[in-house]
C-alpha cells in the first residue's frame, strides 16, 4: 500500500511555548467559566484566538510563501526579495507574542483559577521573612531625585529587552539571538502563570493608608511616565515581579555574550529591581520570586532550546496538494540547529 504524502511543519520553541500559554489560557476560561455558569464572551478571547492564529499563520507563510519547502535553486521571483526581510520579522515576532500573552490577562482573568487577591498572604510573608514590609522601609530614603531615576529605571524595563536582543542579533549568531528569545518566553510562561495562581494588586493599594511620604517627582515627564505605565499595567501582575524576572534573565544572556554590555547594564538592572519595591509596585518577595525564577528559567531556556530548538509535526497532505506542488511532498532535513544540538548532547 502507498505511503500518504507527507510534508514537515517546522515549530519554533519559541511559538511552542506561546501555544501553550495561549491554549491553557483557554482551557482555564472553558473550564472555570463553566463552573459558574458562564458563557464565554468573545471578549474573553479577543487576544487569545488572534494570536494563536497568528502563531500558525506566520509558520504557514514561512514554509509556503518564503521557500522554506522550495527545491534549492527554484526562481521564485519577487518572493527572493521579501524573503531577507520576512526572516528579521519572524525573528523578531516573540515581541508581539509577548505582549499579547500578557494583556490576555486584561480584566478578570487572573481570577479565574484563585478567585481573591493574595495579598495579605504576601504582606504576611515579607514580615515572616524580612521582618518589615521593605515599601514602608524604604519611605525614610525618598527624596524627589531618586524618585526621578527610580522612575527611570523601572521604565527602562521597556528597552533592556530590545538593546540586549539587537547586539545580539547584530554581533552573535542567529542561534544565540534565539536562545535568549526563548528564555524570555519560558520566563513569561511562568511569570503570567505565577499572575494567575497569585493574583495580587500590590501595595500601592494595600498599604496605601501606611505611607506618610509622598513619591514626588522634579519632573513632570516622570509623573506622565508613571500615568502611563499604570494605565497599560493589567489588574493583577505583582507574584512574581516580572520587571525583576525578565530584566535578570536578559542580564544572563547580555552577561553570556557580551561582558562589556553586562557591566554596562548592571547598575541599570540593579536599580530597576529596587525602584519594583521603592515605587510601590512590588513586595520584597516578588522581587526575590522573579530572581529565583528568571535563574531557574535560564537554565531551563537553555536546555530546551539545545534539544527542541525547532520541533518537526509530520503533515499527511491531499494527492491533488502533492500532484500540483511536487516540492511539498519532500520532508525537509533536520536543520543545522538541531544538529548541532544532538552532537553537543
Amino acid at each position: 500500500m502507498p505511503s500518504e504524502p507527507r510534508s514537515t511543519f517546522r515549530l519554533r520553541l519559541e511559538d511552542a511555548v506561546a501555544l501553550s500559554f495561549f491554549l491553557i489560557n483557554l482551557l482555564m476560561r472553558l473550564i472555570f467559566q463553566g463552573l459558574e455558569r458562564r458563557n464565554l464572551s468573545p471578549a474573553d478571547v479577543l487576544i487569545i484566538v488572534p494570536a494563536v492564529v497568528l502563531l500558525l499563520g506566520k509558520e504557514l507563510v514561512h514554509y509556503f510563501l518564503a521557500g522554506d519547502g522550495a527545491e534549492p535553486g527554484s526562481h521564485r521571483g519577487p518572493l527572493e526579495f521579501v524573503r531577507p526581510y520576512w526572516v528579521i520579522i519572524r525573528d523578531w515576532f516573540p515581541f508581539l507574542v509577548i505582549l499579547l500573552m500578557y494583556y490576555s490577562l486584561w480584566g478578570d482573568a487572573t481570577h479565574l483559577l484563585v478567585n481573591r487577591d493574595r495579598d495579605a498572604e504576601l504582606i504576611a510573608l515579607d514580615q515572616k521573612l524580612f521582618g518589615c514590609q521593605a515599601s514602608l522601609a524604604l519611605q525614610r530614603f525618598i527624596s524627589k531625585p531618586l524618585t526621578d531615576w527610580m522612575s527611570f529605571a523601572y521604565f527602562f524595563h521597556i528597552l533592556n529587552i530590545p538593546i540586549v536582543a539587537l547586539f545580539i542579533y547584530t554581533r552573535r549568531s542567529k542561534h544565540q539571538f534565539r536562545e535568549m528569545m526563548s528564555g524570555v518566553l519560558v520566563v513569561c510562561f511562568f511569570g503570567l502563570l505565577g499572575y494567575v495562581m497569585v493574583p495580587a494588586v500590590g501595595p500601592m493599594y494595600t498599604l496605601r493608608d501606611q505611607y506618610t511620604v509622598p513619591l514626588y517627582q522634579s519632573l513632570e515627564v516622570f509623573n506622565r511616565q508613571m500615568e502611563f505605565m499604570d494605565f497599560a499595567r493589567i489588574r493583577r501582575d505583582v507574584f512574581p515581579s516580572m520587571h525583576v524576572g525578565i530584566s535578570f534573565l536578559v542580564w544572563l544572556y547580555a552577561w553570556r555574550n557580551s561582558r562589556p554590555l553586562a557591566w554596562v547594564l548592571a547598575p541599570l538592572i540593579l536599580s530597576l529591581g529596587i525602584s519594583t519595591v521603592y515605587l510601590r509596585y512590588h513586595y520584597l518577595v516578588d522581587v526575590v520570586a522573579g530572581l529565583l525564577l528568571a535563574l531557574a528559567c535560564f537554565f531551563l531556556a537553555n536546555w530546551l532550546f539545545g534539544r527542541y530548538g525547532e520541533i518537526d509535526l509530520p503533515l499527511p497532505l491531499p494527492e491533488t496538494w502533492v500532484s500540483r506542488y511536487p516540492w511539498l511532498s519532500v520532508v525537509r532535513a533536520p536543520s543545522k540547529l538541531t544538529k548541532k544540538a544532538e552532537e553537543r548532547l
